[in-house]
């Protein structure tokens, strides 16, 4: 437990750390309109990559199907899985930090600025049906 309690923290604070920032930038980036739009790529994307990781990193290690019959093997093919996801992602971290920027914010206006007031909309009067009321 010991060997493997340290890992899982480091793991759990970075799952924090990218989790809610990237999947509030992803959603901050589409109108209110298409919010479920955007929620629904986000999922898709990431369960994607996690689908494509379990794929794709055993194969870039070195890891087959015979090979959990032999331990040292097995172990050096996850050290290998293990470099190859941590240089993807401090590569995309890397990447991500150079390209998501934010919109430039709109400074609110001063106070002594002028603004333009609307006149109150006055009611009408209740018609019937066969009289119309004056516009104007």
């Amino acid at each position: 437990m010991l060997y493997v309690l340290p890992a899982v923290v480091v793991f759990g604070l970075g799952l924090a750390i990218t989790v809610a920032p990237l999947t509030a930038t992803a959603m901050n980036s589409a109108p209110a309109e298409q919010s479920g739009i955007a929620s629904a790529v986000n999922n898709d994307v990431a369960r994607f990559g996690g689908l494509l990781a379990v794929a794709v990193l055993p194969a870039l290690a070195g890891i087959t199907g015979t090979v959990y019959l032999h331990p040292h093997a097995l172990a050096a093919g996850f050290r290998t899985a293990a470099l190859i996801s941590g240089v993807t992602c401090a590569a995309g971290g890397v990447l991500a930090a150079f390209t998501i920027t934010n919109p430039p914010q709109v400074a609110p206006p001063s106070r002594g600025a002028r603004t333009r007031t609307v006149p109150p909309l006055r009611p009408r009067r209740a018609t019937t049906d066969n009289q119309r009321e004056p516009d104007g």
